[in-house]
């Protein structure tokens, strides 16, 4: 028997012309049956989603393990039964592309791969893609200024949005390397700009010293922009410029602009993401995030509407996070080392799979020699896969935090070593700007939850978290870096806060209990996990900096030549930012920058603003006005001071201590120059003298200035990466010229001793040393560095950092107060 026709029955089904997800969903005849009914946490988003649909900018964030996907799926299929196609689902990767069309077959959504697809075209079926092809200067779907038919989208639904950030910034940044033509071309028309900014840092960079990296200053830049556009048209369609050239050569004279040893970075202060009509001309946009504390980069980088974006689409409540408990060894156990953690680690393998994400290759090789398998960009989906099908052991990922799934098995314990760092030659120098700023600690803390998101991928999964090394910390705690936190995540570190407590005392080895216990399905500990979250909603509201609104509005103005405009609109950012001294003085850096295209006097003025504000910003074209470290009179009352405003109690202090000793580690590792000298910088200051980095702050003088009272002080030259076994002729004549600076700076009433850290003592044949000069080789450096922690574990007992007489008895004891530091910690230069 034939049976019947039941085609007949309808002419259109629910499928494909309801416009609620949650009955387009209930009605999909062929899907799996491990979709058998939607979760509420689905639901919920999907009828708060359709109230607003015919938003342009809408912005969902869900917990991860909340059936993302699936929302996605639903919401884009809505569209196009309500006529809002073409429909595009743009995922992070090709990776997470192709995971997205195999859920959407076993649901019975069609999808394709092809944009120029009819059946896509026609809203038939979802492009799911990635956003690299969707963003670049060859786009297919077109950029503006070429003559290809632009192919339309209506609605496009971004998912994890976060991750996409950093191949977005990519693609809007035209990077040219050392070999190219341009890059010498560039090189040399800058040649002078860069002098007058910091003549020893260009003399690096002649030389070929790797890790330099100094920005073209915007007035050069803009002055010369024919110039420019002469040195890089011409390159317009090789392999290093045609997937980025059409998309920024419109605001070229607006970018800003370094150069290293390694490449030339030219970036747009925003991405002008209009560059792709297509995309900025879509009927509904849709940002599919985790719940991340701060969206601002969605305004920024997507230039997503402010007013919808802050209120975001969420569940009901955000108790559906999985089970993590978040352990921080320096606070359980304080004064654990490095390589007790690792150690610790390594046992914990054998039984778990465990998996590091550290910030560096230079950290990575700290994990080396005990991880069973080591991953970058380039080989993380392999080493994701084979976490996923079995036990594979101690694995370090590098520099990822984000768009990776380590369900289950995949991830039981994972560590987070260090601090998220920059890479590019511009984040570095943004990054060093604006360090400690407010805006850095919430990127930082961002990346950080990001990372943490990795090993719990759905609400019944869990998950061992380490945050360790002493700067992670350290800005857990500083400046309210906990409150940056989304609050289900918030929750879930203040219950760990409690196991804290309660290991307080315990011996080291007791971790392994407690972590067992998590990872056993201890009843109690469940249920104190799940009562945490227990009532944890969404916040109302998203955090969009008002910082953030105006600089995209500032960047759309002088997209337009509206230049007065645009710098008006960065005075609402620097007040919006007031209190944030380093902040402001950056942003009016940008405000002068956009100024000086129409008022070059004016923008002046302000970058001399700017530069009070915050010394590593660009020095105005006048040179910056040296002004002289005062003398201390009383080292211990000095550090006793410094010490109880910028630490609450002796935990605090040790921590803070160990951050400064960590950077104050040598390194071959170009990237860890500046982090040294702020290191021995922030040192003085620990231990009551005074100090500046006057060639950072003027472009002129020593790396490092202490005043150790008494108008005498020492001139620090800084050459952290050393490998040398003798002191060449180019480090001791840099020292000597930073004596003759001092002596040009300072009368006859001031004295000062020259002091080269350095790997050896030994001078090189053709080396002269200055008359008096001290040297702190690696080796005393290793013993300083065990003096100023035993100090500092000294007077965090019993706050005993708040006494001068206290201090200054400890100064005393470690050799560490100005009489007797240098004779105990420098070693007189000598010939071989």
């Amino acid at each position: 028997m034939a049976g019947l026709d039941f085609g007949k029955l309808t002419k259109r089904s629910v499928v494909d012309s309801a416009t609620e997800p949650r009955r387009i969903f209930a009605a999909l005849p062929a899907r799996d049956p491990k979709y058998a009914r939607p979760w509420d946490v689905q639901t919920q988003v999907w009828d708060r989603w359709h109230e607003r649909r015919t938003e342009s900018d809408l912005l969902v964030k869900m917990n991860t393990g909340g059936g993302k996907t699936v929302v996605g799926l639903m919401m884009l299929k809505s569209c196009l039964n309500e006529g809002a196609g073409p429909a595009v689902y743009i995922t992070p990767d090709i990776y997470l592309a192709d995971q997205v069309r195999v859920e959407a077959k076993a649901l019975g959504i069609e999808t394709t791969d092809d944009p120029r697809s009819g059946r896509f075209q026609t809203g038939k079926a979802i492009l799911v893609t990635y956003v690299h092809k969707v963003i670049n200067g060859l786009s297919v779907f077109g950029v503006v200024g070429d003559t290809r038919q632009h192919i339309e989208m209506g609605s496009v639904l971004v998912d994890d949005t976060h991750a996409c950030l950093a191949t977005l910034e990519d693609q809007f940044t035209l990077t040219i390397p050392r070999g190219h033509a341009a890059y010498n071309a560039l090189a040399n028309l800058f040649d002078d700009a860069l002098r007058d900014q910091s003549p020893s840092a260009l003399r690096d960079l002649a030389e070929d010293v790797p890790g330099v990296a100094l920005r073209i200053p915007y007035w050069a830049w803009a002055d010369r922009h024919e110039k420019v556009l002469n040195a890089l048209h011409s390159h317009r369609a090789s392999d290093e410029f045609k997937f980025v050239w059409p998309l920024i050569h419109e605001v070229l004279q607006l970018c800003d602009v370094a150069i290293s040893y390694d490449e030339i970075e030219i970036k747009p202060p925003c991405p002008p993401i209009d560059r792709i009509p297509s995309l900025a001309a879509a009927q509904r946009r849709i940002y599919l995030t985790a719940t991340l504390a701060d969206d601002s980069v969605l305004v920024t980088h997507f230039d997503a509407a402010p007013a919808t974006i802050a209120t975001p689409i969420t569940p009901q409540t955000a108790d559906d996070l999985g089970d993590r408990m978040i352990l921080t060894p320096l606070e359980t156990h304080p004064g654990t080392t490095d390589e007790e953690v690792r150690d610790f680690l390594v046992e914990q393998a054998e039984q778990h799979n465990v998996v590091v994400i550290v910030p560096s290759r230079r950290r990575a090789a700290f994990w080396r020699d005990v991880a069973d398998a080591e991953h970058d960009s380039k080989t993380i989906h392999d080493g994701v896969r084979a976490l996923r099908d079995g036990h594979v052991g101690l694995v370090v990922l590098i520099n990822k935090y984000d768009g990776i799934d380590l369900p289950g098995d995949a991830c039981r314990i994972l560590a987070l070593d260090g601090l998220p760092e920059a890479y590019s030659a511009l984040d570095r120098i943004e990054a060093l700007a604006l360090d400690e700023s407010d805006a850095m600690i919430t990127r930082q803390i961002q990346r950080i939850e990001q990372g943490m998101g990795r090993g719990v991928r759905s609400n019944d999964d869990h998950c061992v978290v380490l945050l360790l090394g002493s700067k992670l910390t350290q800005r857990l705690h500083k400046a309210g870096g906990a409150a940056k936190f989304s609050p289900a995540t918030r929750a879930q570190l203040t219950l760990s806060g409690q196991v804290a407590d309660m290991l307080h005392g315990m011996p080291f080895s007791e971790l392994g209990n407690v972590i067992d216990q998590c990872l056993d399905r201890d009843p109690e500990w469940v249920t104190a996990s799940r009562d945490v979250l227990d009532g944890v909603t969404y916040p109302a509201t998203s955090t969009i900096s008002p910082v953030a609104v105006a600089e995209r509005e500032a960047f759309r103005l002088a997209e337009l030549g509206r230049y007065r405009d645009a710098h008006a609109k960065m005075r609402e950012a620097i007040t919006a930012a007031r209190g944030d001294r380093r902040h402001e003085g950056w942003l009016k850096q940008r405000a002068a920058g956009y100024l000086h295209l129409v008022d070059p006097a004016a923008a002046l003025q302000m970058q001399k603003s700017a530069q009070t504000d915050n010394k590593a910003v660009l020095r105005p074209r006048d040179g910056v006005e040296y002004h002289r470290l005062n003398s201390i009179s009383d080292q211990a009352r000095q550090a006793a001071d410094y010490l109880t405003a910028r630490y609450d109690n002796g935990n605090d202090l040790i921590v803070g201590v160990a951050a400064v000793l960590d950077d104050l580690t040598p390194d071959p590792d170009p990237a860890s120059v500046p982090n040294f000298e702020q290191a021995m910088h922030d040192l003085g200051l620990h231990l009551g003298f005074g100090a500046q980095r006057p060639e950072r702050d003027t472009g002129e003088g020593p790396d490092v200035l202490w005043s150790l009272g008494e108008l005498t002080y020492l001139v620090i030259e800084c050459k952290s990466g050393s490998t040398t076994d003798a002191i060449w002729r180019h480090d001791a004549e840099q020292l000597s010229h930073s004596m003759d600076w001092f002596d040009e700076k300072y009368d006859h009433t001031s004295s000062a001793t020259p002091v080269l850290i350095h790997n050896t003592n030994v001078l090189h044949k053709q080396s002269s040393a200055r008359p008096g000069a001290r040297v702190i080789t690696f080796a005393k450096l290793a013993k300083l560095r065990e003096a100023v922690s035993k100090y500092a574990a000294a007077l965090a007992a019993d706050n005993a950092y708040q006494d001068a007489d206290k201090i200054s008895a400890q100064l005393a004891t470690w050799g560490l107060n100005g009489k007797s530091f240098i004779q105990k910690w420098g070693v007189a230069p000598r010939k071989p």
